[in-house]
């Protein structure tokens, strides 16, 4: 089995924020006991951290980039890809 797919409809103008905001809360995201922490990356840069809503202490996402920043002047090919991190 390879890396799981989805698509989401976002506004033309959706910030960093609304997409993180958008795909966390679909629920999409795996997470286990031992990988809680994603990485979200556009066109091959960080733009943001998501961690797992499993944990004890809910963490909010911590942003690379301004969370109002529009998404689609990060990618042209609207990819988007959330890869594990190493715990922090």
């Amino acid at each position: 089995m390879g890396p799981l797919d989805q698509t989401f409809e976002l506004p033309d103008q959706a910030s960093v924020r609304e997409l993180v905001d958008a795909v966390a809360g679909s629920r999409f995201l795996q997470f286990s006991s031992t990988h809680t922490t994603l990485i979200c990356r556009v066109a091959g840069r960080d733009i943001a951290t998501v961690f797992s809503p499993y944990l004890g202490l809910r963490r909010a996402p911590v942003f690379a980039v301004a969370p109002d920043t529009p998404v689609r002047g990060l990618a042209s090919d609207n990819a988007v890809e959330f890869v594990f991190a190493h715990d922090r």
